[in-house]
């Protein structure tokens, strides 16, 4: 009983310690990759959505097995996507996990990023799309599915 409560105590300690970790630092500043660098940019680029293209089921297993592990388990179906950037900024390259009814994450083909900003203030916002490419005039949002997971690459 004993240790359960000291267990309790440095979880919770180590928790605020986190929170208040996380409103002292400010966010990184979000780059996007200018598609005008080079080639060394472009298989970068292609390189990684390979690899969540691939291994987006072993991802997949990954993050569900993590999550499950510290009691924060997905309900529904989840699938690993590619994020594209839309408007300002390039494209960007990365991969969510997005979750929900099974017959609507069946329909995501990626995730497209789009962030705005006025002033001061900036927002971003995922929204799972049905295509691979994200065209401000084509996009097509898919209902009922939201992202569980942000995977960022270095590149």
């Amino acid at each position: 009983m004993r240790a359960r409560k000291i267990t309790i105590l440095s979880v919770s300690a180590l928790l605020l310690w986190a929170f208040l970790l996380g409103v002292g630092t400010p966010p990184a500043p979000v780059q996007g990759l200018d598609l005008g660098g080079g080639i060394g940019d472009l298989v970068k680029i292609f390189g990684i959505g390979w690899v969540v293209s691939r291994y987006g089921d072993e991802i997949d297993k990954f993050i569900n097995n993590t999550l499950r592990q510290n009691d924060a388990a997905v309900e529904g179906l989840t699938k690993v996507v590619p994020v594209v950037r839309v408007g300002k900024g390039g494209t960007a390259v990365g991969a969510v996990q997005v979750m929900g009814p099974p017959e609507q994450v069946k329909k995501v083909q990626a995730v497209a990023e789009v962030q705005i900003g006025i002033g001061k203030l900036r927002g971003r916002g995922l929204v799972p799309i049905t295509t691979k490419s994200a065209e401000a005039k084509t996009l097509k949002g898919v209902g009922g599915v939201g992202v569980s997971a942000d995977i960022k690459f270095p590149i």
